[in-house]
């Protein structure tokens, strides 16, 4: 496969998703999905029914928990040409009564894509009633990347609607989606899980989903060095070595929080590349204006850097949302690329890593990403 030049990376592609996505992601005119369930959203539009702005991660009303019991069948499979992951929910057994005194019950199925919790990821099934061994037989979409499944769980939990918005917590699954094989068909059979109680501090609890940024770097090396040994620097002085160009192409981003009613933003991108010295070099993309996709397609670059330096250095890309009437500017969210410190967690930091190391041991080819902010 040919390296994309810069011009083409900009104009070249029809869709962001032809350059972004390693398996060729074939966006659907429609994706069909159950009638209650959220909206499937696919490269920044949303497909299926609005959701509320004013859901939260669990649902709006009173709640409670049952003794939780009982179990629920469903498969998991991925869709690589389309980019889908579909959850199949077929039913569960001897659930645990909603209402134990009224001996009622009337399930559904809630499924978050974790981290994320806001409302744009929670998909659920249509409301049984008055069973305890409800048959649903639906399908649940996500359009994501096939490269985000591993930083990605699947929270499947079972709920009782009562009356007035009351609301009755069943029991849980948490899948992690790491530990999944997705090309392995065995993995794609329907099997039963047993329904768990849901912890005080869940596992699941990861850093606060703030959407994603579609990014592609590469490490530009002149000709005459085409053949440096890049693997392995650990040398304090780059001897022999070449006076790089760091170029990260920011696309654009998708799923940013709403900070307003109007689902508008002002948005713009901060670069700051922080070197071994603690020196900070920062770029910045211009405002777009009111847009909730932002596509900036706006070029960092970062001239006079060799690779020692980039071994030891680390990228921090922050999206944020233009003030108005001289306030401060709000934060929207952050990814980072490098050796650094991180957001919090030790599985985002060596992610990063690897990233990173992908840029500097495949000179002069552009190496694309899709970075979930936090």
């Amino acid at each position: 496969k040919s390296t994309p030049s810069l011009h083409q990376l900009i104009t070249g592609a029809q869709n962001d998703s032809e350059i972004l996505t390693k398996r060729n992601c074939k966006e659907e005119e429609e994706i069909t999905t159950s009638p209650t369930s959220d909206a499937v959203f696919c490269d920044g539009r949303k497909h299926g029914s609005l959701y509320s702005l004013n859901s939260t991660c669990t649902e709006s009303g009173n709640f409670s928990k049952a003794n939780v019991t009982g179990e629920i069948e469903f498969a998991i499979r991925y869709i690589f040409k389309a980019c889908i992951l579909e959850i199949c929910i077929r039913g569960c057994k001897s659930l645990a009564y909603g209402e134990d005194k009224k001996k009622k019950c009337n399930p559904y199925v809630k499924v978050y894509l974790l981290p994320d919790k806001s409302p744009r990821s929670k998909r659920k099934t249509a409301v049984k009633k008055s069973t305890v061994d409800p048959e649903f037989n639906e399908t649940l979409k996500y359009k994501i990347e096939y490269s985000q499944l591993g930083s990605r769980q699947l929270q499947i939990s079972v709920w009782h609607a009562g009356a007035l918005k009351y609301r009755v917590f069943l029991g849980e699954v948490v899948i992690p989606l790491a530990a999944w094989d997705f090309e392995d068909n065995s993995m794609q059979l329907f099997n039963w899980y047993q329904l768990k109680p849901k912890l005080e501090k869940p596992k699941d609890d990861l850093i606060q989903y703030s959407g994603e940024l579609l990014v592609s770097a590469r490490l530009s090396v002149p000709a005459q060095y085409k053949n440096f040994q890049f693997e392995g620097i650990k040398r304090k002085k780059d001897q022999g070595a070449p006076s790089c160009q760091l170029q990260v192409m920011i696309f654009g981003a998708k799923n940013l929080p709403l900070l307003r009613s109007a689902g508008m933003l002002n948005s713009f991108v901060k670069g700051c590349l922080i070197l071994p010295d603690q020196a900070e070099v920062k770029r910045k993309s211009p405002v777009l204006k009111k847009e909730a996709y932002p596509q900036w397609k706006h070029l960092f670059v970062f001239d006079g850097v060799t690779p020692a330096q980039l071994q030891q250095s680390c990228l921090h890309l922050t999206v944020w949302d233009q003030s108005t009437f001289g306030s401060s500017d709000h934060f929207l969210g952050g990814a980072k690329l490098g050796a650094k410190e991180s957001f919090g967690s030790i599985d985002l930091d060596s992610q990063s890593m690897l990233q990173w190391q992908e840029v500097l041991h495949r000179p002069n080819v552009w190496m694309d990403f899709t970075l979930v902010l936090h």
